[in-house]
């Protein structure tokens, strides 16, 4: 296998994320635990270092442990990865035992794989943010279009049933039931009539994927209850309703997805333009500024703070690493050819548990 460290993130940046997630994750302390020692292990940082560029995260390295421990659930660490496991102890040690004694195994998923989009309760938020953002063309059908779209779950938010608060919208009896708490103001979750559902990602997975739905469930952290339950349903709604999925990167393909028309092109993501290179990420709004002079054009986003180029939150300071303490809501939209001041919406919970709109 080639060595990816070259080119990919150095051991500071992914201990400065272990650090960051271990602070700000306390609501899942088996996983908070278990970052804490990556932080200060320098096999673990190294195994993160073999990552692709923008991948050298704590998640990926969980992900690859909890795919280990549904693989082979007689490794050392497996236990630490069950819905029921709590941290009576330090999970930490046999959590290093299994990547001294998978270090080979795990560095070759490390490498390969990356986190992908699938947590369904994010269509709280994505709801919410693709209703403010047609609030001003509230009966013109929609194009959504998802960067990073994985599976495609997020594109089905009309099939789910969702509550924010005491608003909710869709089908009454929906198998997939995501709700939010709404800490800020007023939520909008009405949305207009969406004529097409198109997600971009680098490897899309299809509902009879298995190998590659194991990894999605690998990136669930177990610890949340509720998940694994709702990711099946999710799974049996992708065969009802399957959203075109196309094979690309995000930048480079993204022209080529986008159909003519003169509906409303919503293009979104969750967790998924952080993991661009930093320089090519306003390339995305190029793009979107070409197509805004034929139709309206909207981009909205939940990533972490300073990732999205364009909107108020962006800070020269932060330039070499995006700052993993929450997740910011933004809305950049094109309207007559011309765009609108960008927007920061305000906050959510990166799992969709909790919305904090302005």
């Amino acid at each position: 296998m080639p060595d990816v460290r070259d080119t990919a993130d150095s051991p500071e940046v992914a201990r400065q994320r272990c650090l960051d997630f271990a602070s700000m994750h306390s609501e899942v302390p088996v996983y908070a635990a278990i970052v804490a020692g990556m932080a200060d292990d320098p096999d673990a940082i190294d195994l993160l270092c073999r990552a692709a560029p923008g991948q050298a995260r704590p998640v990926l390295l969980l992900a690859a442990l909890h795919d280990l421990a549904m693989r082979r659930p007689d490794s050392p660490a497996a236990h630490w990865f069950s819905p029921r496991a709590r941290p009576a102890q330090d999970p930490w040690p046999d959590v290093r035992r299994a990547i001294t004694e998978f270090h080979d195994e795990l560095s070759q998923v490390v490498a390969t794989r990356t986190t992908q989009t699938n947590e369904v309760n994010r269509s709280t938020y994505v709801r919410a943010m693709v209703a403010r953002a047609c609030a001003d063309l509230p009966d013109t059908p929609i194009t959504l279009l998802e960067l990073g779209a994985s599976a495609g779950f997020l594109l089905n938010i009309e099939h789910y049933r969702v509550a924010v608060g005491d608003v909710a919208f869709g089908p009454l009896h929906a198998r997939v039931r995501c709700e939010a708490e709404n800490l800020g103001s007023a939520i909008e979750l009405r949305i207009p009539p969406i004529a097409r559902r198109i997600g971009l990602d680098a490897d899309p997975i299809g509902p009879d994927d298995i190998d590659d739905l194991r990894w999605l469930r690998a990136c669930i952290w177990p610890e949340m209850p509720g998940r694994v339950e709702r990711f099946d349903a999710a799974v049996e709604g992708l065969r009802d309703h399957p959203p075109t999925l196309v094979r690309g990167d995000m930048v480079d393909a993204l022209p080529g997805v986008i159909e003519r028309g003169d509906d409303h092109l919503v293009v979104f993501s969750s967790w998924a333009v952080t993991y661009l290179p930093r320089e090519r990420r306003p390339l995305i709004a190029r793009t979107l500024d070409d197509v805004a002079s034929a139709r309206p054009v909207s981009w909205v986003t939940a990533e972490p703070p300073g990732c999205v180029p364009g909107l108020p939150d962006v800070r020269d300071d932060h330039a070499d690493a995006d700052r993993l303490t929450g997740t910011h809501v933004g809305l950049r939209r094109w309207r007559d050819d011309a765009e609108i001041a960008p927007e920061l919406l305000g906050t959510v919970h990166p799992h969709g548990n909790s919305i904090n709109f302005r």
